[in-house]
């Protein structure tokens, strides 16, 4: 097998000009692969990242009723004494030391008034000290505000308040149905108004203590979502069995992010639609090998007839020439990824400003955009590349294999 690959790597520095061509196209095709690589596993992990913290959490509990109408955001479906399934998942240690934070969550829609303009949009309550490190809306206020303190305040999104005429200070009108089916009204002071690139927020969302929402809804102490968000995401599914078994009440549902959701289910399937379309590009890059190596098997009937005739088996002649294109796009792809991965690394440290792009679009994407870079992306470039350049390969090693030892010496 060694004089294989030592007569693979001559043959490949005898032709180099064919041999750089080879490699330069498998280059730019694993360069766009590890390019669109990064970008489109920046824009998931965003995704997951903002629908999760601003709805789902990494998992949710809330009753069957609500779970089959959270679309809707019933408030009458609720859990009751949620301070207390709380208390009982804190004091398991096997799931405690996998959360990062655990709080009550309620959304709502309601039509928001001040001076005779009118908007429907989603509240979304709770526990404002818990809420600083799950939404970090107070890194998005505006000059002149400040965070919620209290009841009665509210921060709410830029377009809200550019729809409304609101400004710091203004008094916000908030009208809903409660719990018991009837209107309510209830005021709130603008202290504060964010706007954080996501139109999602900025246009849809207004913030109100957990206090403030049951008191307007007539909720008692009940509140529609537990919400959790854990130290590591991947590990959701598990925790949220763990927490079904710790609690074992047949009325809750304890789901993770990836179970429910438009937005999960969007992440699930784009990430195998990539998949494919990474297999593709590098497969139209690594195309050139066989054109390549096609007219090289025709250029050496030659040698593969005086190799086979000193008895070098059909098997052997099919490994050489799978060794020539396999390494042309070894090295294509080293080359593509060392590329690749200095230009993501530098939008994983700056940033892609995705500002213009996003402006029309609800979408939970944050409008500068991280690329995504780790060592197992690496490895699956790579992988990529060397597999897809075996693959284009084998046609003309099997043509090769396939020769007679005495035509192939006349041929010449």
């Amino acid at each position: 097998m060694n004089y294989l690959i030592k007569l693979a790597f001559r043959n490949i520095h005898r032709n180099r000009r064919r041999s750089i061509l080879a490699i330069t196209s498998v280059t730019i095709a694993i360069l766009c692969v590890t390019f669109f690589r990064g970008f489109a596993g920046g824009m998931l992990k965003s995704i997951v990242k903002n629908s999760t913290k601003n709805e789902t959490g990494h998992i949710r509990i809330t009753t069957k009723e609500f779970s089959e109408k959270s679309r809707f955001y019933p408030v009458t479906e609720n859990i009751e004494n949620p301070q207390a399934i709380i208390d009982i998942i804190k004091g398991n240690e096997n799931i405690e030391r996998h959360l990062r934070l655990i709080t009550e969550r309620i959304n709502f829609g309601v039509l928001l008034s001040n001076e005779g303009n009118n908007k429907t949009v989603v509240a979304l309550a709770g526990d404002p000290a818990v809420e600083k490190d799950l939404l970090m809306l107070q890194n998005s206020i505006q000059e002149g505000g400040r965070y919620i303190e209290k009841e009665r305040e509210t921060i709410i999104g830029a377009k809200i308040a550019e729809a409304l005429n609101l400004t710091v200070g203004s008094t916000l009108k908030v009208m809903t149905q409660g719990a018991d089916y009837a209107l309510h009204l209830r005021k709130f002071t603008v202290v504060g108004i964010f706007k954080t690139g996501l139109n999602i927020l900025d246009d849809k969302f207004f913030q109100i203590t957990t206090a403030d929402a049951k008191k307007l809804l007539r909720t008692g102490s009940g509140t529609q979502q537990i919400i959790m968000m854990l130290k590591n995401h991947n590990k959701s599914a598990a925790v949220a069995q763990q927490i079904t078994n710790l609690l074992d009440d047949e009325s809750l549902v304890v789901e993770a992010w990836s179970e429910h959701g438009e937005w999960a289910q969007m992440v699930n399937m784009a990430g195998a639609i990539y998949n494919v379309i990474y297999f593709f590009i590098a497969f139209l890059g690594a195309f050139i090998i066989t054109n390549i190596m096609m007219m090289v098997v025709l250029e050496r009937r030659k040698e593969i007839g005086i190799l086979k005739s000193m008895g070098i088996s059909k098997r052997e002649i099919m490994l050489l020439f799978l060794c020539e294109g396999t390494v042309l796009g070894f090295f294509g792809s080293v080359v593509g990824i060392i590329l690749g991965m200095g230009v993501n690394t530098y939008f994983a440290i700056f940033g892609f400003d995705m500002t213009a792009m996003l402006g029309s679009f609800n979408y939970p994407i944050d409008s500068v955009l991280y690329f995504d870079i780790s060592p197992a992306s690496v490895f699956n470039m790579l992988l990529i590349g060397i597999v897809v350049s075996a693959l284009v390969s084998m046609l003309p090693a099997w043509r090769a294999s396939r020769m007679n030892a005495v035509d192939a010496i006349k041929s010449v």
